[in-house]
């Protein structure tokens, strides 16, 4: 308690512990604030109604207070989360394995088919959100290396087809494989194995502290601009129907005029995420790409360099161009019949590779 000096009063040195401890208890409060601040601009995604600023760069003079373009999707963010580092996961999408969680809060979704007229998701997350469960997840396949590897981020699957684990050693690809990182994952019990395997942004921001990843991604972004205004969009009913493979994994979008937002349907039905809500894009892409057996199993192998034809769906219009791709780990060129690069809209794009005989309708 402390002894009390000679010449001071019982009442004063009282008044002196009173005013100690109030010191004491105001520091603490602030250090648990400061925490709680420091925590919700981790995870927090940050966002701001579009400005202008297009695809501005980082000044001298810019302040943690300020906003950016985010570069993974053009959504404006406080300058720290402007350019997290990207972590590129693969989610199952077999029927007994929706609904999907965490899938409505990727920034980028790859769809492609894996095998047996099955689809799969590659999700790219990199706004900082705090997502508290990602998945199912499931195995590499060789082509969603490729694309990975265009934004370095890191890549998180379980196992995968013998091409794949081959080729993530041969492309030296940033990988986390839950065969050797299992604690950056976790089953629900409340589901069946093997589509019960979940992750978390936290769980992976650990895995990307202890591989000693950048803080920050190193990557090419693409065009972004702010939305048209509700006026000057199409007043007629616009949809995006592309036929995968059979009536499971047929894919449509029906845009929504009053959000400029497309509403994602898969199988006839809204495709809702384990949180309720219909998953949603800001922009579609389709890649048309050549797409053949890699093997026996049915495993396939599909072309992601060179370039090939592309349709781009924005503001309920479709613009029709090109994808170029120059190598395994360059960034994917989108642009149009003139060769200008594709200006998306702030948000979340899904880029839907499509093998180059599939019939796509929109309308």
């Amino acid at each position: 308690m402390g002894k009390r000096p000679e010449g001071v009063t019982e009442y004063t040195w009282g008044a002196r512990k009173s005013r100690k401890k109030i010191i004491l208890i105001s520091s603490a409060a602030v250090v648990v604030v400061a925490a709680a601040v420091a925590g919700f601009l981790f995870f927090s995604k940050g966002e701001k109604p579009p400005t202008n600023s297009t695809n501005a760069s980082l000044g001298p003079n810019m302040t943690a207070g300020q906003y950016l373009p985010r570069k993974i999707d053009g959504v404006m963010a406080i300058v720290d989360k402007s350019n997290v580092f990207p972590v590129a996961i693969m989610i199952e999408n077999l029927v007994s394995a929706r609904p999907q969680a965490g899938l409505g809060d990727a920034n980028v979704v790859y769809e492609a088919l894996a095998e047996g007229g099955i689809t799969r998701f590659m999700a790219i997350f990199a706004s900082g959100a705090d997502i508290k469960k990602i998945g199912p997840v499931r195995s590499a396949r060789p082509y969603y290396l490729d694309w990975a590897k265009e934004y370095g981020a890191l890549y998180v699957h379980i196992g995968g087809s013998p091409q794949a684990i081959a080729d993530i050693k041969a492309k030296g690809v940033f990988d986390l494989n839950q065969f050797y990182h299992s604690p950056n994952f976790y089953r629900d019990s409340a589901r069946p194995a093997p589509h019960n395997l979940y992750t978390t942004t936290r769980l992976l921001a650990f895995a990307l502290r202890d591989l000693k990843a950048s803080d920050t991604g190193s990557y090419d972004s693409w065009t972004f601009k702010d939305p048209e205004n509700t006026a000057s969009l199409p007043t007629d009913q616009k949809t995006i129907e592309i036929d995968f493979s059979s009536f499971s994994y047929k894919v449509d979008y029906t845009f929504d005029r009053e959000k400029n937002i497309y509403l994602r349907n898969q199988a006839g039905a809204p495709h809702l995420d384990a949180d309720g809500k219909q998953i949603t894009a800001r922009n579609v892409i389709v890649q048309y790409t050549k797409t053949s057996l890699a093997d026996s199993t049915g495993r396939l192998t599909m072309v992601t360099t060179g370039e090939g034809r592309a349709l781009f769906f924005r503001d309920g219009s479709v613009i029709q161009g090109s994808w170029k791709k120059d190598q395994s780990g360059s960034r994917t060129r989108y642009v149009d019949a003139s060769g200008n690069d594709i200006q998306l809209n702030r948000g979340t794009t899904w880029v839907e590779i499509v093998p180059d005989d599939r019939q796509v309708v929109y309308k």
